[in-house]
């Protein structure tokens, strides 16, 4: 049974930061001078990076608030903004890897521009319980195109209709505003969703410039970033939400659209365990007819590689967009009491905490 003990242990540096005991990882990279110039070649400045982000993994101990003060000059927070607005210009964002200059007018998979528009900033109550009120910023846009998306209106943005429809657009002083506006209406976190917000990658980023609240910052993810986009967020996320959706690549490829997802869903995971805060929610959706090739094989993954996250299995699939259009009738139907309960006793003989937030 669940352990609040447990829970506050797995997500340790979350809870600090909701007690004002350390510092928001942002925060942190403010205070890390960063010596560089904006004429600098990208590789150099991945160099330099990677010299810092040693330096910020080598200190993890708790940094009272009292303690913060901004660097003179570049921070380490400016250099990750000055790559993220590099490489927008040819983005690899994700893994599909369009390589599209998005300041030129230019949109890839996702359908998102250099322009970043949300529908939707709310306290919601519906998060898993330790994230509740969750300061939830819905982005427009997504590099998925998964055949069941319960949010296909803001996901398909840029994709069938003009992005303008699907929100209003938002700058990085306006995203900051909005987060600290929403943290100040009593949010525990700013959650960075959607759609998906990995599109957005350069106006969240850009937005921590303007933000200086001590709160958590949260990336909701179907989490098909790069490793450039991980190498970047994990000095900022200070704690970490995302889908594990498939067990294999033939099924991320038949429902989400997308390629060797089981190899990069396996190598981001991987990454975050060993990097960055370590406080991971994994949400994992139960699929109709599913569990065998899916639910299983990833339970399987996170129990044998990152066995001290929590899991979230969540049972609330309903067939919706294509899928309840008649498409896809393999899956044009909830899952069964039967499947949840299989999933669930499999979770439990793996040992995984689960139940507290499922």
């Amino acid at each position: 049974m669940f352990s609040n003990q447990i829970l506050k242990k797995r997500l340790n540096h979350y809870y600090l930061i909701l007690q004002n005991s350390t510092l928001a990882y942002y925060l942190r990279c403010k205070t890390i001078p960063a010596t560089f110039n904006h004429n600098q070649d990208e590789n150099e400045l991945w160099d330099i990076h990677s010299r810092l982000k040693q330096k910020f993994e080598e200190n993890k101990i708790p940094i009272p608030p009292a303690n913060f003060e901004n660097c003179e000059g570049n921070s380490f927070l400016d250099l990750k903004i000055e790559l993220v607005q590099r490489i927008i210009k040819s983005c690899e964002f994700c893994e599909n890897f369009c390589h599209v200059d998005r300041t030129a007018n230019q949109s890839g998979f996702c359908g998102v521009y250099d322009e970043s528009y949300i529908s939707s900033i709310f306290l919601h109550m519906g998060e898993e319980p330790p994230l509740i009120p969750s300061g939830t910023i819905f982005f427009s846009g997504c590099s998925f195109e998964c055949v069941f998306c319960q949010n296909n209106d803001i996901s398909t943005a840029g994709k069938k209709y003009p992005m303008r429809v699907a929100g209003r657009k938002v700058t990085p002083n306006d995203l900051a505003t909005l987060a600290t506006t929403i943290y100040n209406k009593g949010a525990k976190n700013i959650n960075y969703v959607g759609g998906d917000p990995t599109p957005n990658l350069h106006t969240i980023i850009s937005s921590l410039k303007f933000q200086s609240e001590n709160v958590c910052q949260l990336w909701n993810s179907n989490f098909y970033n790069s490793i450039h986009a991980l190498e970047l967020l994990s000095d900022l996320i200070d704690l970490w939400l995302p889908d594990f959706k498939y067990g294999n690549n033939e099924c991320a490829e038949k429902y989400s659209k997308i390629k060797s997802y089981w190899e990069v869903m396996k190598r981001n995971f991987a990454y975050i365990y060993e990097h960055g805060s370590r406080n991971i929610i994994i949400r994992h959706l139960v699929m109709p007819g599913h569990v065998e090739c899916c639910s299983k094989p990833i339970l399987k993954w996170i129990s044998d590689n990152i066995p001290k996250v929590v899991v979230n299995i969540m049972g609330q699939y309903h067939p919706a967009y294509l899928v309840s259009q008649g498409q896809y009738p393999e899956i044009n139907r909830r899952i069964t009491r039967a499947e949840k309960q299989e999933v669930f006793n499999y979770a439990d003989d793996l040992g995984l905490e689960f139940r507290s937030v499922s």
